[in-house]
């Protein structure tokens, strides 16, 4: 119900060449779940952070190896 109402807002203040402060179509279009910013930037920041955790996660993983063959 929450995004029809926001739906309806922005569609009204569209309408009647209304202004918006930037916090109230802020709101809106979370409430829409949109958002300013380009999703494509969004993914490769999300694709970014997901490589710097697959990296750490190697490092230690080989690192593990390593201390392993060490032990033997």
């Amino acid at each position: 119900m929450k995004a029809q109402k926001a739906k309806e807002e922005l569609s009204r203040c569209l309408k009647e060449n209304k202004t918006i402060t930037i916090r109230k179509l802020k709101k809106l279009l979370t409430d829409l779940n949109m958002s300013l910013e380009s999703s494509e930037s969004k993914e490769v920041r999300y694709l970014k952070r997901e490589i710097r955790n697959l990296i750490k996660v190697n490092k230690k993983l080989r690192k593990r190896i390593k201390e392993m063959k060490g032990n033997d």
